[in-house]
Formats: C-alpha cells, sequence, structure tokens
C-alpha cells in the first residue's frame, strides 16, 4: 500500500454509512494524512470554492446520487474552477450507481480519473492508487 505522505481526501456522499466505510478503509490503509468527510454536494462546492489551491485535496471521493447538489452537478461546478486546482485533485466516483448512462457520463469527463461502485475496499484503493 501507498505511503501516507501528506496526501488530502475529500470524501463526498450523503450516506452516513458510506462515509464511516470509506474513511476507515482510507485510515487502515494509511492512504492519506487528512480526510474530510461532507454530507452535501453544495457544501463541498462552497468549502472548495473557499480554500487556497495549497489547502485542496489531493483526491475527492465523490458520490453520483445525492439531494440537491448531485455529483453531476458538483462536477460541473468543479470544471469552472481554475486549471491549477482542477488538475491538483483527482476525482473518484465512488457510487452505488450502476447504470450504464451514468458510466458514459463521466467516461467523457476529464475531472474523473476513475467510476467505481460502493463500497470502498482495499482492492479498490489499489486501483486508486494506480490511477493517481
Amino acid at each position: 500500500m501507498a505511503k501516507k505522505g501528506n496526501r488530502k481526501v475529500l470524501i463526498v456522499d450523503d450516506n452516513e454509512i458510506d462515509l464511516f466505510i470509506n474513511q476507515k478503509v482510507l485510515e487502515f490503509n494509511d492512504f492519506a494524512s487528512e480526510i474530510v468527510n461532507l454530507q452535501s454536494g453544495q457544501r463541498a462546492i462552497d468549502d472548495l470554492n473557499e480554500i487556497s489551491e495549497q489547502e485542496f485535496p489531493d483526491v475527492i471521493l465523490l458520490d453520483l446520487n445525492m439531494p440537491l447538489v448531485d455529483g453531476f452537478r458538483f462536477l460541473l461546478e468543479f470544471s469552472k474552477m481554475s486549471a491549477p486546482i482542477r488538475e491538483k485533485a483527482a476525482i473518484i466516483i465512488l457510487t452505488s450507481s450502476d447504470n450504464l448512462r451514468d458510466k458514459e457520463k463521466i467516461a467523457v469527463n476529464p475531472d474523473v480519473k476513475l467510476f467505481l461502485s460502493k463500497p470502498l475496499t482495499d482492492e479498490k484503493l489499489e486501483q486508486i492508487i494506480t490511477h493517481l
């Protein structure tokens, strides 16, 4: 498993159980030095717009199916951010959606590095590491 280093991770998911599982897998594998959990796509966008490039997360684990501001809307708002910021964060879709249409929409999004189904596991974390 990759060394902990200074990697910052933002998990955006409205499901508390999924947040808990994802955080525990990341912690168990020493994947990050900092993990922030947010249960709202809008809150995530607002927070990201308020921080500096140095504070920006290295990895964003994003659920697609959330109320009000879903993962697709998050990606739209994210695409409006500056190029250096967008290049700093690797967005990994981590969702319960197995919808082919969702996968097709994500496949053409240049900000998304990987599409994975929940839950996060050690094996899926290895996939993320190879895409970073």
